[in-house]
């Protein structure tokens, strides 16, 4: 069983809130966005793994390399995926829908308004505290590889599992 969830990471100067040793930080009251992309994490509620991707948009063409990727991860294993009511996603997607059973990965839709219930928010809200709020990253690349590198710590850890209350 694998939850999956797609976040926009815009890199920007001091994304949220940094600690400085300025008497008053000044910045610009638009910022300059320094790059953008989407990131599309999975999550293993088995295993507690994260698996991800930076991909420059989230279309169905984005989606179906993604989902390529996943049937490398797992090839011979009956896949079931976890999908909230994004527009690319299957329910609303001829185009994935007919590529997911091609490659037989199953969907299941969670509800509308209900995001908590897709424990890959809880890493997206991790990456929001842990990484963006604290950087001041001069590229998307070097976003990327902070937050490959966090997520790869956090799959070494034994605590690396989400409780999910709906599934026990």
């Amino acid at each position: 069983m694998l939850f999956f969830d797609i976040q926009p990471i815009a890199v920007k100067a001091y994304g949220g809130r940094r600690y400085t040793s300025a008497k008053t930080l000044e910045l610009e009251r638009r910022q300059k966005t320094r790059g953008f992309f989407y990131l599309f994490a999975l999550y293993d509620a088995k295993a507690g793994r994260v698996r991800w991707a930076f991909l420059a948009r989230k279309d169905a063409q984005a989606l179906a390399s993604f989902l390529r990727q996943v049937r490398r991860w797992y090839p011979d294993q009956e896949v079931w995926m976890i999908l909230d009511q994004d527009g690319a996603h299957p329910r609303k997607c001829r185009q994935t829908r007919r590529l997911m059973r091609q490659m037989r990965l199953h969907w299941v839709s969670l509800p509308k308004v209900s995001p908590d219930d897709n424990p890959v928010e809880t890493l997206f809200s991790d990456i929001q505290l842990m990484i963006l709020d604290h950087s001041n990253d001069p590229n998307a690349h070097v976003t990327r590889q902070r937050i490959s590198a966090h997520w790869r710590m956090r799959n070494r850890r034994p605590d690396r599992f989400i409780a999910i209350p709906f599934l026990y």
